[in-house]
């Protein structure tokens, strides 16, 4: 019975250690301060963190699978850089499944919508102070609340194991373009289709922003993708 409880103890360390790893390497990545085309040894990245290499494994394949990281047998695992075209099909795939979710959001009462209202005032507050790192996460938890209520789970599930390679987007061009004032602008609209059920509006909104904003991050890998943590497809390379 002893060696049981043991084992149990043990397997929920190695579960937290694992958490932590994992959270820790993802921010570190989608910052940009482990640069793609990194390449690491467990070895290494054990005695940097002064984790054992069991909860450090357990990350990676977190990782790998959220295609953050690759793991090459005998050499180590590296950082896949963000390419061009991954921006630009995820992005597709990010706008019909969020544009889905706020026509799904656009039958429901307004009080249910309170998450994605406290996000748009925190995104004003954070532009009101230049807090580009604040309205980033006001910006996640404004899509986040948009799938996450839309009572869809499958869907969320979807929408979630494809975001993260749009969040490390954002970030490569969180300090490269203007304050996002028009961004902002655009949420506001957006939210207040929502809110009034115009369904027809929402659309041409969703299509509009995500145009946009797609367009404007490839300009961006196109011009800093050779000195930036991020990686321009052959197709998207500056001529």
């Amino acid at each position: 019975m002893l060696k049981q409880v043991t084992q149990e103890i043990l397997l929920v360390t190695n579960r937290s250690l694992a958490d932590a790893a994992y959270d820790y390497l993802r921010k570190r990545i989608l910052e940009g301060t482990i640069p793609g085309g990194t390449l690491w040894s467990d070895r290494e990245l054990a005695a940097e963190m002064k984790f054992t290499r069991t909860p450090l494994r357990e990350a990676v394949q977190r990782l790998a699978a959220e295609g953050l990281v690759e793991v090459l047998p005998r050499r180590g695992t590296r950082v896949l850089p963000l390419r061009a075209d991954d921006v630009r099909e995820i992005h597709q795939i990010a706008k019909a499944l969020e544009l889905e979710a706020a026509l799904q959001l656009a039958q429901l009462e307004e009080r249910e919508l309170t998450p994605i209202s406290d996000a748009l005032s925190d995104m004003d507050a954070a532009l009101a102070c230049e807090d580009r790192d604040a309205w980033v996460e006001a910006d996640a938890r404004f899509h986040f609340g948009i799938v996450d209520h839309c009572g869809n789970a499958r869907l969320a599930g979807m929408y979630h194991s494809q975001r993260v390679l749009t969040d490390r987007a954002r970030y490569f061009s969180l300090h490269l373009r203007p304050l996002p004032t028009r961004s902002a602008e655009e949420h506001r609209e957006m939210y207040d289709a929502i809110r009034t059920r115009d369904t027809a509006r929402l659309n041409q909104l969703y299509n509009e922003h995500w145009t946009r904003t797609t367009n404007e991050l490839l300009d961006l890998v196109r011009r800093y993708g050779n000195t930036m943590p991020i990686e321009a497809s052959p197709r998207e390379e500056t001529k």
